[in-house]
Order: C-alpha cells, then sequence, then structure tokens
C-alpha cells in the first residue's frame, strides 16, 4: 500500500512539473518602455493576437509599474503578435523565439511640424479604357523627443476627377500591411483623409484608383506631405509628356518600366502636371530585380576611413528560426518592391554614367560625395521595401552619416 502511495504522488508530482513546464514554455513576457519620456509604460494594455487567418485576440493583461507583462499563448507552434495600446495608439511586435520582448511606444500628439516624405512613386498603366493608378508615399516622422501624430487627418487622399478609389493600404515599420478605410472629406469629391497613426519612423501609404481614359489624359496629383524625391513610372508603351517643359526628366527604362521624375527636391503641394497616353501593362511583381549596391571609393583626404568603413548596407542574416521564416513573407509582401528597384536600377546606372577624371579635381571630390548620398538614397530604399530589418537598417545609416561627414570635411580641407 504504501509502495502503490508513493508510485500515486510521484505521478502527480511529474504531471504537476509537466504543467509547470508546459504554462512557462507558452509564457509570453516583455516590457513596454515609453520613448518619449524615458520611462516604463505603466498601466498600458497588452493583447496577445493569433495570426490564423487574419488577427484573433487570444489574451489580454495590462503592464505592471516597471512596464513589464506576462501573457499565456494557448499553443507553443502558433504565430503570435503583441499589441501595446498607449494613448489609443496600437504597438504591435512579432513573437520569435522565446525571449522576452522590449516593446517601445510614444506619446500621441494631434500634429508634429515638419513631416515629409522621403520617396514618392506613381504607377501607371492602362487596358485602353481605364487609366489605373497606384501612388506610393514613405513619410518619415523624425521627431525628438520622438512623438506619434494620432489625428483624423494624418495622410490626405487627393484623386483626379472621375477617378474611383479601388483600395488604400498602410504600413507603419515592421509591421503588417493593413486595409485602412478612408473617410471621405464633406463637400470635397474625390477627397479623402486616414487616421493611420504617423509613428517614428516611416509609414507607408500605399492607395490605388482608375478613370476612364479616352485620349490624351491630364494628370495633378496633389500631395499630402512635400516628398524628397517623386517620380512617375509607366511602360513604355504608354506616351508621357510633362505640361511643362523642364519638369520632368526621363532617365531611361528599367526593368520594363520608363522612369519619369521630377526636378524639383523637394516636390511640395503638386507634382508637376502631365499628360499620359496609349496602353500597356506593367511587369508582375515576381519581375523585380534586387540589385547589390556597389562599394563606393572614397575621396583622397579620407579614402582609408571609408575603406575601413564600407558604405554599402550589411547582408541581412538568416532568419532566427523556422516561425519566422515562415511569417517574413507574411511582413515582407510590400507591393512596393517592383517600383523600389526601378528606382535602385535608375540610380546605379546614373552614378555609373557620370565620370570622374584625375584632370577635375573638384569633380574627384563631389563625386564620391555624391555616391555616398545615392547610398544613403539606396538604404531608404531598402527600408522601405523591407528588404532589411531595423536593426541593420539603423547600423548603416549611421555609417553612412559618418562617412558623409568625413566626406564634407575633406572637401572643406
Amino acid at each position: 500500500m504504501k509502495t502503490d502511495s508513493r508510485v500515486r504522488n510521484c505521478l502527480l508530482l511529474i504531471c504537476c512539473l509537466c504543467g509547470i513546464a508546459a504554462a512557462a514554455d507558452t509564457t509570453i513576457t516583455g516590457k513596454v518602455r515609453n520613448e518619449t519620456s524615458g520611462q516604463p509604460a505603466a498601466g498600458d494594455n497588452v493583447l496577445l493576437l493569433r495570426l490564423d487567418e487574419g488577427m484573433q485576440q487570444e489574451a489580454q493583461t495590462k503592464t505592471d509599474a516597471q512596464g513589464a507583462f506576462a501573457v499565456n499563448a494557448a499553443a507553443a507552434d502558433a504565430r503570435y503578435i503583441v499589441r501595446v495600446m498607449h494613448q489609443g495608439v496600437n504597438y504591435d511586435q512579432m513573437v520569435i523565439g522565446k525571449n522576452p520582448l522590449e516593446i517601445k511606444v510614444f506619446d500621441a500628439v494631434a500634429k508634429i511640424p515638419g513631416l515629409n516624405g522621403n520617396m514618392g512613386i506613381a504607377q501607371l498603366e492602362s487596358d485602353g479604357k481605364d487609366l489605373k493608378v497606384a501612388e506610393m508615399y514613405s513619410i518619415r516622422n523624425v521627431s525628438s523627443p520622438p512623438v506619434t501624430q494620432f489625428s483624423p487627418r494624418n495622410f490626405d487622399i487627393s484623386l483626379p476627377a472621375g477617378a474611383s478609389l479601388d483600395s488604400v493600404e498602410v504600413k507603419s515599420g515592421n509591421s503588417l500591411w493593413v486595409n485602412t478605410p478612408p473617410v471621405p472629406l464633406p463637400g470635397q469629391p474625390g477627397r479623402y483623409s486616414l487616421g493611420f497613426p504617423l509613428r517614428p519612423g516611416n509609414t507607408l501609404f500605399k492607395f490605388k484608383y482608375h478613370l476612364p481614359q479616352q485620349g490624351p489624359t491630364t494628370l495633378r496629383l496633389r500631395l499630402a506631405y512635400p516628398i524628397e524625391r517623386f517620380a512617375v513610372v509607366h511602360p513604355p508603351s504608354m506616351l508621357f509628356r510633362a505640361s511643362r517643359p523642364g519638369t520632368f526628366k526621363a532617365p531611361g527604362i528599367a526593368n520594363g518600366l520608363q522612369l519619369e521624375e521630377a526636378m524639383a527636391e523637394p516636390v511640395r503641394g503638386e507634382v508637376p502636371a502631365f499628360v499620359i497616353s496609349g496602353a500597356g501593362a506593367a511587369p508582375p511583381p515576381d519581375a523585380a530585380v534586387t540589385v547589390t549596391p556597389p562599394v563606393v571609393s572614397a575621396p583622397p583626404p579620407v579614402a582609408n576611413d571609408l575603406h575601413a568603413q564600407p558604405a554599402t548596407a550589411p547582408t541581412p542574416p538568416a532568419e532566427p528560426n523556422q516561425d519566422a521564416k515562415a511569417l517574413w513573407p507574411v511582413i515582407s509582401a510590400i507591393a512596393l518592391v517592383l517600383a523600389l528597384s526601378l528606382f535602385v536600377v535608375w540610380w546605379m546606372k546614373g552614378r555609373k554614367s557620370v565620370p570622374v577624371t584625375a584632370s577635375s579635381g573638384q569633380s574627384a571630390q563631389d563625386s564620391p560625395l555624391a555616391a555616398l548620398k545615392e547610398e544613403l538614397f539606396r538604404l531608404e530604399a531598402d527600408h522601405l521595401n523591407g528588404s532589411i530589418s531595423a536593426k541593420q537598417y539603423d547600423s548603416a545609416r549611421k555609417t553612412l552619416n559618418e562617412n558623409i561627414q568625413r566626406a564634407m570635411a575633406g572637401k572643406s580641407q
């Protein structure tokens, strides 16, 4: 009897230990920090979202006084996102592995002065009856201290007369693309507003529309924010003509599409008007190419420093585990890849077309500096299309900025 009792007790103990181990294995922990104040974010709601045919809420808790939280996941092999709600804005982070999460949140404000975009693209195609347009923008928030702009009119959409809006998608940082319902502006046909929060870093906006095409069509695209560089891309079979000479330049054809870049940098208010005619379809997204930027030679005064710190972005490492690898295609399914690859190809071709001779001392110094700036632009494009992580982007951008400063210092000598 005593032996049976001991066996039962041992079995019960083993079951309890297994249960504790299983619970620990499915417990997700982390800390939330308010980057605006530099303090732990206490009392914020934390949601555990399971990625299974959409996002399904599975658990909820609050951060403690130290910003810490713990939530239990129902399945150890499922894919999860942890969402923290801070001042009405959600901040999402993928759960990869078993390490504690570190989630950054920011205080919300109604308006951030000086917001702008580093890139804008309008992609055109036509079947001869309807002109189809996809406008894509990267809006950057570099506020200091970092805050999130949160208001009903964070981004305005302006459609040409007679156009019908087809879809609107927004992406913040490393999060997922989100279908965002636009709100029509009263008394302003063809104008809509989006309340999607503008968190620190880059927020990507993509909207598509179509309009009847009866011969040449004049487009006057209105911008929500100043855009540092803007370009129109279209099939070569379609004819593009600037309404006013000197407002666009045509670098050429890249990856099957013609590029037309606005001369103004930045472009404010409205894109210079242009006329588009003809028909043609854009290549499928899987036709996009990947371009590895070459190492940039340094100007003579700082050649050793620049060689020691190559300006090219680091190669992305392998994914940490199979779950992350499986989730990556979902996160990185960005429709901007095609258009962005065109920019990269064009910038490389543009840089190669400018020879540097020893007889021109000034151009010998200016060209490497310009090349470094183009590397910075190329890095922004890589970050925009999701081909590098936020950590790699920050590291590469810091190195490039240091190299640019050295090049400028060498130029002044």
